[in-house]
C-alpha cells in the first residue's frame, strides 16, 4: 500500500465525491451505445479505465452491460468490492492494459488521464486502450484544462464536514510545470496527496492519431459544443476503424447531447 496514493482516501472517497455527475457520464455512454452498428448485439462489453470505487460500472451493469473496471489503486478496488462484492475489477496500469480487441466501448473519465505525469504515458495509455478496443468500437475519455485548475484549485484551502469525519483540502498549481497538487486531510487518518498534469490539447490529438484511432469529436464536456477559453473539461470520442454507419449516427447523437446539455445548463 506504500505507493498507493489513495490508500487513506479510498474508504471515504464516495462520500467526499457525492457532487460528481456520474449520471451525466452514464447518460452519454448509453447514447453512444446506440451508434454501434450491430443491432443484434445483446450485451455491450465495456471497460472502465481508472474505475476507482466502481460507481460508473455499477450504473451501467443495471442496463445490462458487461462492465469491467481497471484501476492502479488496490485500495480503491478493495473499497469497490466492499460496496459491491459482485463487481468485476482488476488491478492494472492504463498504460499497459492486459486486453486485445475485447471491448465495444472503453471509458476513462473524471480526468483520470491527467494523473499521468509523463507525456509519454499519454501516448502509451491511448495506444493501450486502442489495442483493447474491438473494431468499430468507441473510446470516451476526458481531461481537465488549465482553466479548470486556475478557476477552482489555484492555491486555495477549504474544509468540509461530514457526518462522522472532517476533511481539510489544500491545492496548489505550478504553471511552469503545469502540475496541480491536491492534498486532502482525513482528520485522524492522515493526508492523501494527488497530482495531475495539464497537457496541451495537441498532445491528446497526436496520441489519438498515433494509436491509429479516428477522432469523432473533441468538445467542451459541459456543452458538447466547441472548446473555448472558458472550457474546463474536454470530452474526446474516438473509434477504431469506424463504419460509415457509426460516423453518420454519431453526428445525430452529438446534436442530441448538445441540445440536452443546453437545456441542463439553463436549468442549473
Amino acid at each position: 500500500m506504500q505507493n498507493d496514493t489513495f490508500h487513506i482516501l479510498a474508504p471515504y472517497y464516495d462520500r467526499i465525491m457525492t457532487r460528481v455527475r456520474y449520471d451525466r457520464w452514464e447518460s452519454r455512454l448509453l447514447d453512444l451505445q446506440k451508434i454501434i452498428q450491430d443491432k443484434n448485439k445483446s450485451v455491450i462489453n465495456h471497460l472502465d479505465v481508472a474505475c476507482g470505487t466502481g460507481t460508473l460500472i455499477q450504473k451501467l451493469t443495471r442496463h445490462g452491460w458487461n462492465s469491467i473496471g481497471v484501476d492502479i489503486s488496490p485500495s480503491m478496488l478493495y473499497t469497490a468490492k466492499q460496496l459491491n462484492p459482485d463487481i468485476c475489477v482488476l488491478t492494472g496500469n492504463m498504460c499497459s492494459l492486459p486486453f486485445k480487441n475485447s471491448f465495444h466501448i472503453i471509458s476513462c473519465l473524471f480526468d483520470s488521464i491527467n494523473f499521468l505525469l509523463d507525456e509519454e504515458d499519454i501516448y502509451r495509455s491511448v495506444y493501450s486502450m486502442a489495442l483493447s478496443l474491438k473494431e468499430n468500437g468507441l473510446i470516451y475519455f476526458d481531461c481537465v484544462t488549465e482553466q479548470m485548475v486556475k478557476q477552482y484549485y489555484n492555491n486555495s484551502q477549504w474544509k468540509e464536514n461530514y457526518k462522522d469525519f472532517r476533511t481539510v483540502w489544500e491545492s496548489t498549481y505550478n504553471p511552469s510545470t503545469q502540475t496541480a497538487t491536491l492534498s486532502i486531510l482525513i482528520q485522524g487518518k492522515g493526508w492523501s496527496v494527488v497530482r495531475q498534469k495539464i497537457y496541451p490539447l495537441q498532445v491528446y490529438l497526436n496520441a489519438i492519431k498515433e494509436a491509429g484511432l479516428t477522432l469523432l469529436a473533441c468538445l467542451d464536456a459541459h456543452t458538447w459544443d466547441h472548446i473555448d477559453s472558458r472550457t474546463v473539461r474536454i470530452d474526446f470520442i474516438c473509434s477504431k476503424s469506424p463504419s460509415d454507419f457509426l460516423m453518420y449516427n454519431f453526428k445525430k447523437i452529438q446534436q442530441k447531447i448538445k441540445i440536452e446539455s443546453e437545456l441542463s445548463l439553463r436549468n442549473d
